[in-house]
């Protein structure tokens, strides 16, 4: 900047200068009555910024509080994932695996996002749990269908086992005409 300029331009600011001083005198009135206005403006501020704060400090011990449990939720769902979703999407017969595998990727997807509301997760675990019942009740029966078996072949193989006590053997008088000797005995009464 040439001199000229500079000397210009410092000419410029000290009349701006004596501009703003010669204001500032007449103003004086005027700004003691706006100082209780702005004190107050001020403390309005103050008491907003000091809300905010709390309200700041409560949003992050929320988000905390929603992270723990969040993991907690990720963790109880991926345990359910885990063991018994995954009995049953392996006992369940697809032509494609790749099927299974982008099942299972959504269902990890919902984990992730702990969203247990969601109703395909909903439905997962109520059709696991059935699958994981059912499975338990067909085991008892196949229990008691192998004891049931071993009672008939050992207890209940021939006639001789299955007599017990004094009971008459069957003659062959008896079998010829069972309804006939039924309506004889029914005739008397």
């Amino acid at each position: 900047m040439s001199e000229t300029n500079q000397q210009n331009l410092s000419q410029t600011n000290g009349m701006t200068g004596m501009t703003g001083m010669a204001n500032n005198t007449s103003n004086n009135s005027s700004n003691s009555q706006a100082a209780p206005e702005l004190k107050n403006v001020l403390a309005h501020v103050k008491s907003v910024e000091d809300h905010n704060e709390n309200l700041q400090k409560k949003l992050l011990e929320a988000d905390a509080r929603i992270n723990s449990l969040s993991a907690k939720t990720r963790e109880g769902m991926r345990s359910a994932l885990n063991t018994l979703m995954k009995k049953w999407m392996d006992a369940v017969e697809t032509k494609d695996e790749g099927v299974k595998d982008n099942f299972k990727c959504g269902l990890e997807s919902l984990v992730e996002n702990s969203n247990e509301e969601n109703g395909v997760w909903q439905m997962m675990v109520a059709a696991s749990s059935l699958h994981e019942r059912q499975e338990h009740n067909l085991d008892k029966l196949r229990l008691e269908n192998s004891d049931l078996k071993q009672k008939v072949d050992g207890m209940y193989s021939n006639a001789d086992t299955r007599v017990v006590g004094d009971k008459r053997t069957r003659t062959e008088e008896s079998t010829q005409d069972l309804w006939g000797d039924f309506a004889k005995s029914m005739g008397q009464f």
